[in-house]
């Protein structure tokens, strides 16, 4: 069977979920030969973003795709249908559901302390600001008195998540503020130990709609579906179901897009056994629902909900020129007691487990015209920056990914300085790098992904060009197949050079087309590259001489 990718770009507006169902009757009616071997479709506007792959078959048309946050408008031919073929829950039936608004109601989740929710992955990739969380809700569409509204200040997302298959380790937690009150409307719900046994019926709960393209009614909905074990639904999916999904479900009964991130519970005690995660289409034979199993993740729970206290000294002791350091403290004691060279130049990138860190400068030789800068760095790039300038000044700061660069004066004649780092607090959410290189040759070239094959989703990498011969470079690409995008928004590679004492960007670009080369003022420069969850390609090549 045949198969066509295609792709499509629309405002997520209602005019445009028109245009979407027109696309799709044009689909089902028409030649596959007529649409190009491009990507997917994308609906994309500020707050507001959803990837639905769509394969078009010579036989059939098939979607499938995880059961995710959509807006209140029905998706015609997407399976809009949440809750299918269930009952209106009893009112407090479960006093541990949330129902997540981005504006209006977008996901759910479920209690698990006063200021945790557990949710899923997919669910969360906005900043915490963009979401409140309401316990205490029956009718999303009515105030009944018995609602606590909160808004989301924190999010941990697991830091596995969409590895190796793509919808693996779809968990999230988010914090809220003020914390919940606890009452016999508003409860924690019971999380499985890992031997937890599924049960063979469980119950999914959330509100939507009844049936595909129906009413999505304001209430709360559940449904009872039977388990299905991991060898009959890896036949199902082909293969995609990791040892950490489970799946319940069957024809008519199932969740769907909207559930995403809420509870399906088990036994008499409505344990959390599973977390709306994906599937194919909603409540169709042979395809039952997928569920993030929430047994695997009860320690990285407890782990990343616990705050850990910074360690008594340093870890590890750093005395290289630059590197990376993924480490929860460490000494970057760097020519301690002799001599630097006029014009040194070091970057370190620092990647700590948790949200907190403190930085100070320890013991200095380092002369005025002598500078080492603090560089948040985040998956659009180098961010937030402040600088290292006194002996004995701590800074704390949040976040655990950041860029330590070290500048000596033209001048020479200063001694070694020693650096200090230690983190704590909450596990911290932002990507791990996936790619890293510290190139310090006065020439030469580098290609990504190291050894060819495709690149892979999840992407958030950062290569440093830092010749130890100090001078201008040029900067020239030869080899690029990236996922192509107008705005480059969704897989990007990104030039940042260092002037005034900061990294700024200097060119972002996608697709293949190969960019024109350009100066590296200084010779320093960060090359980047960031992916979403879908489409890759063979990387890219680059060089400076």
């Amino acid at each position: 069977m045949e198969k066509f990718l295609i792709d499509v770009s629309l405002p997520c507006r209602p005019d445009s979920i028109n245009q979407l169902d027109l696309y799709l009757q044009t689909i089902n009616n028409g030649s596959a030969a007529t649409f190009p071997h491009m990507a997917q479709i994308r609906l994309d506007i500020t707050d507001c973003t959803m990837k639905v792959i769509i394969v078009l078959a010579l036989v059939a048309l098939a979607s499938a795709m995880p059961k995710k946050e959509t807006q209140p408008q029905a998706f015609p031919g997407l399976n809009p249908g949440r809750i299918v073929g269930g009952i209106e829950a009893d009112r407090n039936e479960f006093p541990f559901i949330v129902d997540m608004r981005r504006g209006s109601h977008y996901c759910a989740g479920s209690i698990i302390t006063e200021e945790w929710v557990v949710t899923a992955a997919h669910c969360s990739t906005a900043q915490p600001s963009a979401y409140t969380l309401t316990a205490g809700d029956h009718n999303i569409d009515v105030v009944e008195g018995t609602e606590q509204t909160r808004q989301v200040v924190q999010i941990i997302t697991h830091p596995s998540y969409g590895s190796p298959f793509q919808y693996e380790n779809d968990i999230a937690l988010m914090k809220v503020s003020p914390p919940f009150e606890f009452n016999d409307i508003v409860r924690p719900v019971i999380l499985p130990e890992l031997n937890f046994a599924p049960t063979a019926v469980a119950t999914v709960t959330g509100w939507g709609a009844l049936s595909q393209g129906g009413p999505s009614p304001s209430v709360l909905m559940k449904v009872d579906v039977p388990y299905v074990d991991d060898i009959a639904c890896n036949v199902s999916y082909s293969g995609d179901i990791a040892s950490t999904m489970i799946c319940y479900g069957e024809g008519g009964k199932d969740s769907c897009q909207g559930d995403s991130g809420g509870p399906i519970v088990c036994g008499a005690d409505k344990a959390l056994c599973g977390i709306v995660s994906w599937g194919q289409g909603c409540a169709q034979p042979g395809y039952p629902g997928v569920y993030t199993e929430t047994s695997w993740y009860g320690e990285w729970i407890r782990t990343a909900i616990t705050p850990t206290e910074e360690d008594p000294s340093p870890v590890v002791d750093v005395t290289e020129c630059g590197g990376r350091i993924d480490e929860s403290s460490a000494a970057i004691n760097y020519n301690l007691g002799s001599s630097i060279p006029a014009g040194q130049r070091c970057v370190w990138t620092v990647k700590t487990p948790y949200d907190s860190l403190r930085i100070g400068l320890q013991e200095s030789g380092l002369g005025a015209e002598d500078k080492i800068y603090v560089t948040e760095y985040t998956a659009t790039g180098p961010g937030r920056q402040f600088e290292l300038a006194a002996a004995g000044e701590d800074f704390t700061v949040t976040g655990g990914l950041y860029l330590i660069t070290f500048i000596a004066g033209p001048s020479g004649g200063s001694n070694g300085f020693s650096i200090h780092y230690f983190s704590s607090g909450y596990g911290d959410s932002t990507p791990a790098l996936s790619g890293f290189a510290s190139l310090s040759t006065a020439t030469g070239s580098y290609s990504y992904p190291e050894g060819g094959g495709q690149y892979r989703n999840g992407e958030n990498a950062v290569f440093i060009v830092n010749p130890s011969e100090a001078g201008d470079r040029t900067l020239t690409f030869t080899r690029m197949d990236v996922e192509n995008d107008s705005s480059c928004t969704y897989d990007a590679v990104a030039v940042f050079v260092w002037t005034n004492n900061m990294y700024t960007q200097r060119a972002r670009f996608c697709g293949t087309a190969i960019p024109t080369p350009f100066q590296i003022p200084g010779g320093l420069a960060l090359v980047t590259f960031t992916t979403d969850s879908s489409v890759t390609g063979s990387g890219f090549t680059f060089g400076w001489a």
